[in-house]
């Protein structure tokens, strides 16, 4: 399976002014995915949210929380990260 990760601006300002690596934050994202599609056990805090309009979930690693959805197109999962901020600033 391939997977491509695509990050809104707002994601992207977060790793610039927080020091926060892009590498960690897509290795967050591939192990969260793992668990959900393959049903793997890996040791990751996921929780989904209960939203209306789409399927989100929530990582949480330390104060920082990442919120992202993804779609499965045959072979290839699209992962879009709508969301990273600290935890009392994320939900708001």
């Amino acid at each position: 399976m391939k997977l491509e990760i695509f990050y809104k601006k707002v994601v992207s300002k977060f790793i610039k002014k927080n020091n926060f690596s892009k590498d960690k934050l897509d290795s967050l994202i591939i192990k969260a995915i793992k668990k959900i599609v393959k049903k793997e056990d890996i040791n990751i805090d996921l929780k989904r949210l209960l939203t209306t309009d789409e399927e989100l979930f929530r990582i949480r690693k330390g104060n920082i929380r990442i919120i992202f959805s993804f779609n499965l197109n045959g072979d290839v999962i699209v992962s879009f990260v709508e969301n990273i901020g600290y935890r009392g600033d994320i939900y708001k």
